[in-house]
């Protein structure tokens, strides 16, 4: 499966400006000589980081984007997996992942659990209460936002239920850019699965990292964006996480008894 990482410079505040910069982003990514199956978008693509205006921002239950995505998942027969937005629900506004399939039908959501208490996001979202795995075309997805990535237990709850690849959408700062490194390599080494992870690149206050990354399953760098806009594409197999995981048999040596 071919899988792009869009890397955007995501306009804080202006969902007009980010709408039109994906589709051509989008329209770009499949122009090229071997089309991707499947897109991966940054955390909030739609809004940015404007916690404060997200009241205002976010779209009933997400539909806005999803209809968005959706027609350019129609036109182009392409999913779309991972990148959140804003979706303002009965309860409150949560950050959301949604999963698009080729006909440009809405198939799963997932809702950010981990909020980031340096930041105060309780105060403007709510945390989602169950995780996502998701079979897309016979290789199985699981999803993450950001901060969930720092949640080890939390990964390898994932890969125990499957997952063969992580589709990470983040918002993460410059000033913490060896986390977001360290961490990605660590989550793709220790659960022998492909590591997706797509960022936010906008020079705001503070400025974000980029530095979107696909892991293979032996954590080795299989592609990389550095500080600009732009779009990279990775091919995954998962017969080559099943051949890791034979190799070093790290689920079948786990002793749960104990720990």
């Amino acid at each position: 499966m071919q899988i792009a990482l869009i890397q955007l410079d995501v306009v804080l505040a202006d969902k007009k400006a980010n709408f039109a910069n994906v589709k051509r982003l989008v329209d770009k990514a499949m122009a090229s000589s071997l089309a991707p199956d499947l897109i991966v978008l940054p955390e909030l693509w739609s809004t940015g980081y404007a916690l404060e205006s997200l009241d205002k921002l976010a779209s009933k239950e997400g539909n806005e984007e999803a209809e968005f995505l959706g027609k350019l998942a129609r036109k182009h027969q392409i999913w779309f997996a991972g990148g959140s937005v804003a979706a303002k629900t009965k309860s409150g506004i949560s950050n959301r992942a949604q999963i698009i399939d080729r006909s440009g039908n809405l198939q799963k959501t997932y809702d950010k659990i981990h909020l980031v208490p340096m930041l105060h996001e309780d105060k403007y979202l709510i945390a989602g209460d169950s995780i996502c795995v998701y079979e897309i075309e016979k290789i199985i997805f699981g999803f993450a936002i950001c901060y969930d990535i720092r949640f080890c237990q939390f990964i390898h709850k994932l890969a125990l239920l499957g997952a063969q690849a992580l589709i990470v959408s983040a918002q993460w700062p410059l000033v913490r850019l060896n986390h977001w490194q360290t961490l990605l390599q660590a989550r793709a080494i220790e659960n022998q699965c492909y590591v997706l992870a797509c960022n936010n690149v906008a020079a705001d206050t503070p400025p974000f990292a980029g530095h979107s990354v696909a892991h293979g399953p032996d954590g080795s760098v299989l592609c990389q964006c550095d500080f600009q806009q732009e779009v990279r594409q990775v091919s995954i197999d998962p017969q080559l996480v099943e051949k890791t995981r034979r190799e070093i048999p790290l689920f079948a040596d786990r002793r749960p008894e104990l720990y």
